[in-house]
């Protein structure tokens, strides 16, 4: 089998494939320093020059880069067309008599409903694409640090350039040494955030993982706002901008750097299916033994928990009683803890042993339901690794 370069998804059977694909990203990220896409006729302006041959890609990251800015140029397409058609509707009502107005306007009405409906589709169709290629980039981010990582031990190595071989699966990359000045650098003290996570942790320093579900929608960036504006990310999204969806958020009194006994994660019950809307899935018994890993990484740790509850529980109102599983952060002893695994127990749809015991770490989901007012599903996992 011949050497196959790989970046991030990205696969090439030659070297020189390969070094087309790095130009590629050189000029992507030499083009976002010098143009905001997101400025009104930005992207189809960029769009234009690439399919003129103005600008020049040779690679399937060009490609997949040229497909991005069509998407862009769709919307802003779309944005145009809606006002348009908004304008030719008032002329036209103004031509009518006060009986084709009615008329008029309950037809203009169901398609503006239907408008709304077909944006909404589209807005969420948009989020699932722009977290695809923030997870593209990240593993970008980590193929191009793992390469710089080689290059830096080839470095201290034979003085003839030698090739060093890297494999990871089918993957081969040779880098070759070059005499360079080498200065010695203090370590940063406390923990690192991971290379695939550097990026969107300086765009938003409230970003504090990646949560996923193997075979579901739930793929998401996990946030955590101050204490002092807690339920943030209910109406926001991962850049801190207004969103219905909201994001995937930590609870805020969560330290997940030290590993609290329980990490809670909130999200919206979305009927799209978005953000934690397939959570109510997990009450089928079948979907419940086919989906049982989550994978969790903070932005310092990868792990995996494994889902040993579902749960079904009612909000509890200021001053009534009642067990709150969402209160439950650290137990301090054993005695508290076992307190805790009792009342989820009694909760636990399922009537399966949970087989947690104290000292566990636990990660707990939680979302809305509608099988009573102010309802709750929730599911709890144990940490299975590292």
């Amino acid at each position: 089998m011949g050497r196959v370069y790989c970046i991030g998804k990205f696969q090439f059977e030659s070297y020189e494939k390969y070094q087309e694909a790095l130009d590629d990203i050189e000029k992507i990220r030499y083009i976002s320093k010098k143009m905001d896409i997101n400025e009104p006729g930005v992207a189809q302006r960029l769009y234009s020059l690439i399919r003129e041959g103005k600008i020049i890609f040779k690679s399937a990251i060009g490609d997949d880069y040229l497909l991005y800015l069509s998407d862009m140029v769709a919307e802003d397409y779309k944005a145009i067309s809606r006002t348009t058609f908004t304008d030719r509707m008032a002329r036209k009502l103004k031509q009518l008599s006060p009986g084709q107005v009615i008329g008029a306007i309950c037809m203009t009405g169901a398609v503006i409903c239907f408008l709304v409906f077909l944006g909404s589709e589209y807005h969420d169709q948009q989020k699932i694409r722009e977290l695809e290629r923030i997870k593209d980039e990240q593993e970008i981010s980590v193929a191009s640090d793992w390469l710089s990582a080689r290059f830096i031990e080839a470095l201290g190595e034979d003085e003839e350039e030698e090739p060093v071989l890297a494999q990871s699966g089918t993957v081969e990359n040779n880098v070759y040494g070059a005499e360079l000045n080498q200065e010695t650098v203090e370590r940063p003290q406390g923990p690192q955030v991971l290379p695939e996570y550097q990026q969107l942790y300086q765009q938003n320093s409230d970003f504090s993982g990646w949560l996923t579900i193997p075979g579901t929608k739930i793929d998401y960036p996990v946030m955590q706002a101050v204490p002092e504006s807690s339920d943030f990310y209910l109406t926001h999204n991962y850049m801190g901008e207004e969103d219905i969806n909201g994001s995937i958020f930590l609870d805020s009194r969560n330290d997940f750097e030290e590993q609290d006994d329980n990490l809670i994660i909130y999200g919206h019950n979305m009927k799209s299916g978005m953000m934690f809307g397939e959570l109510q899935n997990y009450l089928d018994e079948t979907f419940l033994r086919e989906h049982k890993t989550i994978t969790f990484n903070t932005i310092y740790e990868k792990a995996e928990y494994e889902v040993v509850a579902v749960c079904l529980s009612k909000a509890a109102q200021e001053g009534e009683e009642g067990f709150r599983y969402y209160d439950f952060v650290n137990a301090g002893n054993k005695k508290n803890f076992n307190r805790y695994l009792e009342n989820i127990k009694g909760m636990n749809v399922m009537g399966e042993d949970i087989g947690v015991s104290y000292g566990d770490r636990l990660l707990t989901l939680s979302t809305c339901n509608n099988y009573t007012e102010d309802g709750r599903l929730f599911l709890v996992a144990k940490k299975c690794s590292p």
